[in-house]
């Protein structure tokens, strides 16, 4: 009898070794410029929720502020879906692979944190903005990014509709865009 009572502890305290879990260090978190109406800049942090690699990309969820000028009954914070390529030879030819605000394969991966639709603009829903300016960063590169002007500007193939009528979303996005194929570029580039 204590031979088993001595076993069941040993085998109590083995499994209770085996749940103690190591500290991750929280989630990885980089700064990008934040715009408001009009361009006004600030530096805000965005959030890397889930980050996971294989050989071919690796897919990240990124919770950021966009756009600030309305309450958070309208505006809160957007996560947004994004599939970044690492097998490309240079880190500037690094590329979108998928995108997302909303939903791949029937499952919910982001968050169209801001006005829907934009404020000022009926027609400029969440479905307008991922047709016209979201999907259509797919295949950008980070060479295109580092090359964006700034608030109100453009990446190269996109249509300027989408830019001008959403200004801020569009400029948010980009800029999280190009601060996250830094934070990429330099870990699965070497």
């Amino acid at each position: 009898m204590k031979v088993i009572k001595i076993l069941i502890i040993f085998c109590l305290l083995a499994v209770l070794a085996s749940c103690k879990t190591k500290p991750t260090g929280g989630n990885s978190v980089f700064k990008y410029s934040q715009f408001a109406s009009g361009g006004t800049q600030s530096v805000l942090d965005a959030t890397i929720l889930f980050e996971n690699s294989n050989s071919t990309f690796t897919k990240y969820q990124v919770a950021y502020t966009s756009c600030t000028c309305r309450g958070p009954e309208t505006n809160y914070r957007s996560v947004m879906y994004i599939e970044l390529l690492n097998t490309k030879p240079t880190k500037d030819e690094a590329s979108i692979r998928r995108i997302s605000f909303d939903k791949i394969d029937n499952a919910n991966v982001g968050l169209w944190g801001d006005s829907n639709p934009i404020y000022g603009k009926p027609d400029y829903t969440a479905e307008y903005m991922n047709e016209h300016f979201v999907q259509q960063l797919v295949g950008k590169t980070k060479k295109d990014f580092d090359a964006w002007g700034g608030y109100g500007k453009q990446i190269a193939g996109i249509t300027a509709d989408a830019v001008s009528g959403a200004t801020v979303s569009t400029s948010n996005i980009t800029s999280v865009i190009k601060e996250l194929f830094k934070y990429h570029t330099d870990k699965y580039y070497k």
